[in-house]
């Protein structure tokens, strides 16, 4: 993703700041970005960097529960 303003790809999910902006992202399929360039912040659709069926778009969201169960954390480092 580019940043509208200045055309940079230091764009990155934003942080939710209120209890609106959290029942906008539930409400939308909205996520708010944030350059790191010039400071814009605004509203996108959730984009998906590849296909892979087993990412939705509410893993990519901030704020979001990652899910990761106790035996996959396991399977990562066995020692």
């Amino acid at each position: 993703m580019k940043c509208p303003r200045c055309a940079s790809v230091r764009v990155y999910p934003s942080r939710l700041r209120n209890g609106v902006e959290r029942l906008r992202q539930k409400l939308t399929d909205r996520q708010p970005y944030r350059c790191h360039e010039c400071e814009w912040r605004g509203w996108r659709e959730v984009e998906f960097i590849g296909t892979n069926p087993e990412v939705k778009p509410d893993d990519l969201r901030a704020g979001q529960q990652s899910g990761l169960a106790s035996t996959d954390v396991d399977r990562l480092d066995p020692a």
